[in-house]
């Protein structure tokens, strides 16, 4: 015996829920007048000619083909109605979800998505649906789709840290006790990053630095934390990124945001020392850098930075 599709089993009320107009009404409409619509088909055959055979079927919509491209299995689930269609994505550290896509090629989560993954409307956020401002709209994107703007990153590359030169030295000795990704040549002029794996500026500051990384001018350990939203609610990635602190295992990360989760006690633990120092060093963002210039002055520096 055939097992029924998974999307068999959503059940009617997500027609329902989704359309102030009554979709619900639609299909039972759709029912009531099969017979009806059956013998006008039949009709309309005779009296018109055969349509041309298809050169084959439909291509998946483009917000569809993007995750895929970024390595998520995103599986066909129906249509629900007359124009949204039922996906199964399997995300990274998530149980298998559940979306759809309008005849717009929008991406519906509770929250409606553009084709490159901005927020257009929140359903979630109150009883009437919230237009985001286009701020809003990248900042609270579908992370999976979105890619952080290039000028945002500039505008904060030389931001100047509030930190105390006591918490930076203090900090600086204890880095030994940090768990850290290593990448670069032995004996390069050293630097300490603090990053966060879901923070897009993180992601640029590693992209920045891979010319002088693979010369050999440079040597960087990045220390991993957890404090945004997005690493807090996938901790496995962030701690798998610990369980093998490797630099193929960061770029994996970095490139593809791939990495094999983790739940075990040594990468808490290790990420527990790690947040203790980034807290220590008391500053408000993340990418954050601590490294000793040429006159061996120790510099602390927050934000996409050339180094």
């Amino acid at each position: 015996m055939a097992q029924q599709p998974w999307y068999s089993l959503v059940p009617a009320a997500l027609a329902l829920a989704l359309s102030p107009s009554g979709m619900g009404g639609a299909l039972a409409q759709a029912a009531e007048g099969r017979g009806r619509a059956d013998t006008a088909a039949d009709a309309a055959a005779v009296a018109s000619p055969r349509p041309e055979p298809s050169q084959g079927p439909p291509s998946d919509p483009p917000v569809i083909q993007r995750l895929r491209a970024r390595g998520i299995a995103a599986r066909p689930g129906g249509i629900v109605g007359r124009h949204l269609k039922l996906w199964l994505l399997d995300l990274p550290d998530q149980r298998p979800t559940l979306v759809m896509t309008s005849a717009e090629g929008h991406l519906i989560r509770g929250r409606i998505y553009d084709a490159e993954g901005l927020l257009l409307i929140d359903m979630d956020a109150a009883r009437q649906p919230v237009v985001r401002d286009p701020a809003r709209r990248r900042q609270e994107g579908f992370p999976f789709l979105t890619d952080p703007p290039a000028a945002e990153a500039a505008a904060i590359s030389t931001r100047p840290a509030q930190v105390s030169a006591g918490a930076s030295r203090a900090v600086w000795d204890q880095l030994d006790q940090a768990t850290t990704i290593e990448e670069g040549r032995a004996g390069a002029p050293l630097v300490y990053i603090f990053f966060d794996p879901y923070c897009a500026y993180c992601h640029q500051q590693w992209t920045l630095l891979r010319r002088q990384v693979a010369g050999g001018h440079l040597r960087v350990r990045w220390v991993a934390v957890a404090v945004l939203s997005g690493s807090q609610a996938h901790l496995g990635s962030v701690l798998g990124l610990l369980r093998d602190p490797s630099a193929a295992t960061l770029a994996g990360w970095m490139q593809n945001r791939q990495v094999a989760p983790d739940d075990s006690a040594t990468a808490k633990t290790a990420l527990g020392r790690n947040l203790a120092l980034f807290q220590a060093l008391a500053v408000p963002s993340v990418p954050a850098l601590l490294y000793k210039d040429p006159t061996g002055r120790l510099v602390t520096k927050v934000g996409v930075t050339p180094l």
